[in-house]
């Protein structure tokens, strides 16, 4: 028998690379968006029960905005199709014509095909309004289920909405948002419809209206860029004035008191999932409006075929979104019961 010998010391662990140091990350992009997607598909009926009815109420109250946007695809389409068949049945005539003129020819017809009618404007924005205070209300409900579910404490769908509605910090800027979405949605139809507005930027090409392009262009990338800072501060405001039941402003406050330190990668993984989700849509709606129109020689048809099938995928894409947020929340709050973690 040998005697005793003093065991050997294990080898140095391997120095971590980036990739396995991001892997380890909690709040990592990828990370956060695959433990958003296991939560969703955990339970994923009650979620999809009230992506449903959210999408389904967002869509009646979108109807004259979408009848809108078939008259004025269909239009645009009639433009360039007649002005191609004229082009075909006479390619002489228009070789030598005055390029310019059939420039300002295409140019008009199709301004006048995309102006908005005034008539509906204030329905529009009236249900550009209650639309985007359904969708925050939708969205609030998915993030309080999620919240359950990753506390392991499944809630029922109409407890949900209650306790959306029992909260004033969630209330008062869902409905400050609503009003506000529909005054802006007003004004920019009835900037677009006005004659006088028109008169007064002028004829496309023509220095004002140059001038007032480049101007509000800049002002658009100015509000984008503050909406995007706000909205990655304030990522988590819902299920923290769920959880912890805050006003407002209290609410602010102490939603930038949990993202601090994880604003980028929140932001990142934001970004990248509405990446993905625009690309995935997009590309499966645009194909199978093609297919379905091609197929049965019918605009319409396969117009309706796209917007519907971007109506269904953005229902199934809806939970998915919240149940990020209520990982991260956990994560942030209480990391050793948060949902996705290696252990689990």
């Amino acid at each position: 028998m040998s005697g005793w010998q003093r065991p050997t010391p294990p080898d140095e662990p391997a120095g971590r690379s980036y990739w396995s140091q991001q892997e380890a990350d909690p709040f990592g992009p990828g990370r956060l968006i695959r433990a958003g997607w296991r939560l969703y598909r955990s339970a994923p009926r009650r979620l999809l029960i009230v992506a449903t009815i959210s999408g389904l109420l967002q869509t009646l109250l979108a109807l004259p905005s979408i009848l809108w946007a078939t008259t004025m695809t269909r239009g645009m389409v009639e433009v360039m199709t007649d002005y191609f068949e004229r082009v075909l049945a006479n390619p002489e005539t228009y070789r030598f014509a005055d390029q310019e003129a059939l420039q300002a020819e295409l140019e008009d017809r199709l301004r006048d095909v995309m102006v908005p009618l005034s008539d509906p404007s204030a329905l529009t924005a009236i249900g550009a309004g209650l639309g985007g205070a359904i969708g925050l209300v939708g969205m609030a409900a998915l993030t309080a289920l999620a919240l359950s579910l990753a506390a392991g404490r499944p809630i029922p769908v109409l407890f949900a909405v209650r306790l959306v509605a029992a909260r004033v910090g969630l209330v008062l800027p869902i409905v400050g948002l609503g009003v506000g979405w529909a005054v802006v949605s007003w004004l920019s139809i009835a900037l677009q419809a006005s004659p006088d507005v028109q008169a007064w930027v002028g004829a496309t090409g023509s220095p004002r209206s140059v001038l007032v392009g480049s101007l509000l262009g800049v002002l658009a990338v100015v509000v984008a860029v503050g909406i995007v800072l706000l909205a990655v501060r304030w990522a988590l405001y819902v299920p923290v004035v769920l959880v912890e039941a805050l006003g407002v402003g209290s609410g602010l406050a102490r939603t930038a008191q949990v993202t601090r330190g994880i604003r980028v990668r929140l932001g990142l993984a934001i970004a990248g999932f509405l990446l993905l989700q625009g690309l995935v849509i997009a590309t499966v709606a645009t194909v199978a409006g093609f297919a379905v129109g091609l197929s049965a020689g019918s605009f319409d048809l396969g117009f309706a075929t796209y917007l519907i099938a971007g109506v269904v995928l953005n229902m199934v894409w809806a939970p998915w979104l919240p149940a990020m947020f209520a990982v991260a929340y956990r994560e942030r709050t209480h990391p050793a019961e948060a949902t996705g973690r290696p252990d689990t």
